[in-house]
């Protein structure tokens, strides 16, 4: 008869204790508080890190974070500084592109391409293959997101 008290006395000794655990506000993981208010596309860099920004690009000068931008993917906060040569934004990964055959069309078997006429965000270089644009190589890879990988740095804030 004992046997079976001690269980139930047991329970009403450990309910106050999971009461506690049960109140206790879960403590997120550091790549959740990393991202936390970034969101998976290119946004604005937060004042709050520039100093992060600075020490992935190796960078002094705050006034160099204006234009940055940050994005959130795998769990790790990213960072991008877009120039006219630095896309931030998705990367070009199609295959054929007409403004490129018909610049070909015009300077038919040369053997590069501008990226005035392909576009910056193009993960190839180009050529001509007689009116035709054609692919030269691939100079740029992408990540799960589709973004050109390179271009993105990881922040510690």
């Amino acid at each position: 008869m004992m046997r079976a008290l001690l269980p139930v006395g047991a329970l009403l000794l450990a309910l106050p204790i999971l009461a506690v655990r049960a109140a206790t506000p879960s403590i997120p993981s550091p790549a959740a508080d990393a991202c936390q208010g970034i969101g998976p596309k290119p946004e604005p860099l937060p004042p709050s890190l520039v100093g992060a920004f600075l020490r992935a690009f190796g960078l002094r000068a705050p006034e160099l974070a204006q234009g940055a931008v940050a994005r959130c993917a795998g769990g790790k906060l990213l960072a991008c500084t877009p120039g006219a040569n630095l896309p931030c934004g998705h990367a070009d990964t199609r295959q054929d592109l007409p403004p490129a055959d018909a610049w070909c069309a015009q300077h038919q078997d040369v053997g590069f391409i501008p990226a005035y006429v392909t576009g910056h965000a193009t993960i190839y270089a180009w050529r001509c293959a007689g009116p035709r644009a054609v692919i030269a190589g691939q100079v740029a890879r992408t990540d799960a997101e589709g973004y050109v990988a390179e271009y993105w740095r990881p922040l510690s804030p």
